[in-house]
Order: C-alpha cells, then structure tokens, then sequence
C-alpha cells in the first residue's frame, strides 16, 4: 500500500485525500502553513502526522505527494519533491511558469519519478466519451470546436489574485477546457485573444478576467473558448461543441451536477442523449492511475512533458493579449 503525504489542507486537498484513500493509498503526513488546518485534514484521512512545514513530511516516509497549494507556491514544493526522489500528484496545472515546467520536466526525467498534473477531466466519462466518438470517425472530420466556461469565482479567493494564480488563463481555461480538447484534438499551433477587467479591478486581481481565445489545433481545426470569473446569475455558460461533417456533441461537463451529452449524427431522425449517472468518480480514477503508474503500470494521461504544453498554452493566450498580436507555439 502506497504512502501518500500531503501538502495542503483545502478543499481540493480533501477532495483528492479522500479519491486517493478510496484508490487504496495510506496517508501518512499532511503539512499545512496553519498546523490547525493540518491536524483537522490529518485527523479526517487517518493520518496522525501534522506539520507545519511541508519539508518535514520527508519524516513520514512517503512514496509520493499530493501538492494542492496555490500556485505561486506550488513550484517550490514540486521541485523539492523530486529533488527528495518523491513521485508527485500536482492538484493543479503543472507549473506557474513555463520556465518552472520545463525544470520538472527535466527533473522527472531524470530521475524517472512520476508526476501527474491534476486535470482530472481526462479520467472523466464524458471526455473519454467525446474522445472516443471523435477519434472513432462517428462525427466526420472536425470542422471546429466552441466552448464557455465562466465561473463566478470569490475575489477574495487566492484564484483571483494574480501573484497567486498565475492569472486567469493558467488557473481556469487551461482547465476548462484547453487540456481535455487537445487531449482529443491533438497539439495547438497558434494562438489569438482578447481579454478585459471590468467586475473586480482592486489592485492585485487577476489582469485577464475574461477572455476570448481562438486556438489552431492540428488538422487545421479552429477552436474558439470564452472563459472567465464573471458568470452572472443562472447563465448557462459550461458547456463545450464539436461540430464535424457529419456530426456534433453537445458536451456539459460534470462540475457541481451529473455530465449531460448529446450527440447529433447525420441522417439520423433524432438526436442521441448519453446518460452518466453511473459514471465513476473522475478524481478517484485519477487517483488509481497515479497509484498504478507508482507500481509501474501504464503512464499517467498528465505526464509533464505533455501538462508543459498547458502552461505555454496559457502564456500565449497572455502574450496574445497583451502584445496584440497572434502567437505561434
């Protein structure tokens, strides 16, 4: 049974404590900048070592951790990590920076230690649906793809502030949805956007609140996402389209509710709906590869050669922005 030490003690460090216990892992430390905070999630995934300084799990003798901090923090730990020979989980995108990614890149190369970004969206039902009806021909080719994805997020919270996310782009699009879609379209070539700031605008706050990017995917595919913090009211505004020639998904991914998908063929007199209410819990299958890969098995779908590219991704999407001008990767 895997020992797994955490760093962290939010909510998604007890969303993914609790995935990788259910996978058959021990948790054998949490640290945390407030020892309370530490002690409570230690006490609620069975683990009795707490610490204040994340250094100190290398006294619990773990096989890997769990890294779900902010970002601007989170590079330290994740080099120290494999500086220490530990595998690690990275809840978010694999760095804050692309020169900080390509350090872990090399670093677990090195040292042949797994590291897995934390886009749990690859482990979910409804994108290795989408993944497998695309690539098994059913829609055409793809003509191009559109997504939404705004999310009301707290200005107090630490995605809002721009030292500690990374900015907008990096702690959101990259998830929703510019990994999934690569993962089933293949690789970016150039990128284009446009970005305002006109909700909160307190010093500090993220620079790109909203934003409108257009990525070329490989096979000439265009693929245009509006994504952001300002998500007014009930607005229907999480959901993601790929249109081919001879067919489309309708695609809302899971997220507080169950996954919706509908699925238009040509030809046919009805519209195709796609049920997901037995579908795993994406986090826990996540969770169960990290472990599997640890024992040797099949690599994670997140390796950091591949999470490298979501940084750039996000870089770009900024240079666009900023520079006025379209990026080519």
């Amino acid at each position: 049974m895997r020992r797994i030490g955490i760093v962290g003690a939010g909510r998604m460090a007890r969303v993914r404590g609790r995935a990788l216990l259910a996978a058959g892992a021990t948790i054998c430390g949490v640290a945390a900048r407030h020892m309370e905070s530490a002690r409570k999630l230690g006490r609620e995934l069975g683990s009795g070592d707490s610490f204040d300084d994340y250094r100190r799990l290398a006294d619990a003798r773990p096989d890997a951790l769990l890294v779900e901090v902010p970002h601007a923090v989170q590079d330290e730990i994740v080099l120290w990590a494999l500086g220490q020979g530990l595998s690690v989980l990275v809840g978010g995108c694999l760095a804050s920076t692309v020169r900080a990614a390509e350090e872990i890149v090399r670093l677990a190369a090195r040292r042949r230690l797994v590291v897995e970004a934390g886009y749990q969206a690859r482990y979910s039902t409804e994108w290795e649906t989408a993944r497998r009806l695309v690539a098994g021909g059913d829609l055409g080719r793809i003509v191009a793809v559109r997504s939404i994805a705004l999310w009301p997020a707290d200005p107090a919270s630490w995605y809002y502030d721009q030292a500690q996310s990374g900015g907008m782009p990096l702690a959101h699009m990259t998830y929703c949805f510019l990994n999934p879609v690569r993962w089933i379209l293949g690789q970016p070539l150039r990128v284009s956007a446009f970005a305002n700031r006109k909700h909160h605008t307190a010093p500090g706050l993220i620079a790109e609140e909203t934003c409108v990017a257009n990525v070329l995917l490989v096979d000439d595919v265009p693929y245009s996402l509006v994504a952001g913090f300002v998500g007014p009211g009930r607005l229907p505004a999480w959901s993601v389209t790929f249109i081919g020639t001879q067919g489309a998904i309708d695609l809302v991914p899971a997220e507080e509710s169950r996954a919706v998908m509908v699925v238009y063929r040509e030809g046919a007199k009805e519209a195709q709906p796609i049920d997901f209410a037995t579908a795993p819990d994406a986090f826990e299958a996540q969770a169960r590869a990290f472990l599997a890969a640890l024992d040797g098995g099949p690599d994670v779908r997140n390796p950091p050669q591949d999470a490298l590219v979501d940084v750039q991704i996000a870089e770009a999407i900024v240079r666009s922005v900023r520079e006025f001008r379209t990026i080519t990767m």
